[in-house]
């Protein structure tokens, strides 16, 4: 059913490949599906050059200011650049400590001088990482300055560096402070109590990261209240009628759209890349095959895999998600388009305990990965549409297109300052990271599958 596409691909990858400098151990297989999907495009399988990756990198630095912007770019540089010390690693909760000199594998020195930024300019006085109006916003910057306390004694320099205290008191801030709902959402807001999808990308990963960092001693309440956070906004937010996040509840205004990232389309993506980087987290963990805490892994699993499967059914015919993906009239935005491909490319690669099994496919009852535990208590698992993937891929064509390899720049991006319009001079920051975390999940994709076809031969 698939042979014919396959080997188109692989002849084709194969003349290319002294040209493209990969290495033949590199090249798919000719056994390649992932999740019954097979290879849609030749371009799912070449890279972004890293010479563009590196000006990508750059932009996203130039223009990176507000609080959002620098925690995303921290996460992106994370995923890109040092991926084993992420939480999608393979022993990325707890990271290495050593990340000391140039050479050092490890050595994240680009999230450190984002941490090292926040710190500078933090003011005295502050009980947040940064001085924002928004009660979720700085906290993105935590896992940055988690990290960067965590392997500071490496570091001489910077060893005199108080990064604790500054990332006590935002956690504080955040879970006795802000302002809350009746039943406990923490406000995205700190003038008013008001949920936004944002929220769920820049707090809850936080708060699970500082709950799971300290292994074995894993502190069980925060790394849930990640999840029960996550839990309450959806009650808030999700709209069952087309199974996608609206934007903005309650409050003094309210944002019923569907917005793909940054806007309508971004809120599904801030939302589900959230819920992914919590269940990663919490899978890395000593409570992670509890049941407790393997029910709110496939709870998380299932919610953005939901948003995915639903928002790929308004892709558009050139690849791109519309700013509000329900709603025809709005612009065509590469931003969430991004975004939204990476939470996609992350989905096919969770493990198969995490992700369910392929459409279609017969599962022997009897097998259980944990058999300590009732499977049968745990929440079905929703599985990954083999129609997502493939978006995902058309997606990640397209951002392709989109770029300029002159100067990095992506275009076709909302205005990160005013949601429902497009960016005039198209320079957005959070849209320059989304690539970097697009290319970053194609690559655990890529290197994942690959492992899968080898495996099987």
């Amino acid at each position: 059913m698939y042979a014919s596409l396959t080997t188109a691909v692989l002849l084709v990858l194969g003349s290319l490949a002294g040209s493209l400098a990969l290495p033949l151990e590199r090249l798919p297989p000719s056994n390649l599906r992932s999740r019954d999907v097979d290879v849609p495009t030749l371009s799912s399988f070449i890279p972004i050059d890293e010479p563009l990756l590196q000006l990508i990198r750059t932009r996203a630095r130039d223009v990176s200011l507000k609080s959002w912007e620098l925690g995303t770019l921290a996460e992106a540089y994370l995923e890109i650049d040092w991926p084993q010390m992420s939480v999608f690693g393979a022993v990325g909760v707890p990271p290495a400590r050593n990340v000391g000199g140039t050479d050092n594998p490890n050595n994240i020195s680009t999230v450190l001088e984002l941490a090292n930024y926040a710190i500078a300019i933090r003011p005295v006085g502050s009980v947040t990482l940064f001085e924002d109006g928004s009660v979720g916003d700085p906290a993105s910057l935590g896992v940055a300055m988690l990290m960067a306390n965590w392997t500071k004694a490496s570091r001489p320099d910077e060893a005199h560096n108080d990064y604790d205290t500054p990332v006590r008191q935002q956690l504080g801030y955040v879970l006795n402070t802000a302002p809350k709902t009746a039943d406990g959402a923490i406000s995205h807001r700190s003038e008013q109590v008001q949920l936004w999808s944002d929220f769920i990308y820049m707090t809850p990963p936080f708060i699970a990261y500082y709950g799971a960092l300290y292994q074995p001693y894993v502190h069980q309440w925060l790394v849930y209240t990640s999840y029960d956070q996550i839990r309450l906004y959806r009650n808030y937010l999700f709209d069952s009628n087309v199974g996608l996040w609206k934007h903005i509840a309650l409050g003094s205004f309210t944002d019923d759209g569907h917005w793909s990232t940054v806007g309508m389309q971004t809120g599904n993506g801030w939302a589900a890349a959230g819920m992914l980087r919590v269940l990663a987290t919490m899978n890395q963990t000593t409570l992670g095959y509890q049941p407790q805490f393997l029910a709110a892994q496939r709870d998380l699993q299932n919610w953005a895999t939901e948003i995915v499967n639903n928002i790929w059914a308004y892709q558009q015919p050139d690849g791109s998600l519309l700013n509000y993906a329900t709603d025809p009239t709005t612009f065509s935005d590469s931003a969430s388009t991004a975004l939204l491909a990476s939470v996609t490319f992350r989905l096919a690669a969770l493990p198969s305990y995490l992700r369910g099994p392929p459409a279609n496919a017969t599962v022997d009852p009897t097998l259980n990965p944990h058999p300590m535990i009732d499977m049968a208590t745990l929440p079905t698992l929703t599985p990954l549409k083999p129609e997502s993937l493939q978006a995902a891929h058309l997606a990640r064509d397209c951002i392709k297109r989109r770029l300029n390899t002159t100067d990095g720049w992506l275009a076709q991006v909302v205005d990160p300052y005013s949601f429902s319009k497009q960016q005039a001079d198209g320079k957005s920051p959070e849209a320059e990271s989304f690539v970097l975390m697009m290319e970053a999940a194609w690559r655990g994709w890529k290197d994942y599958i690959l492992q899968e076809a080898n495996n099987e031969r």
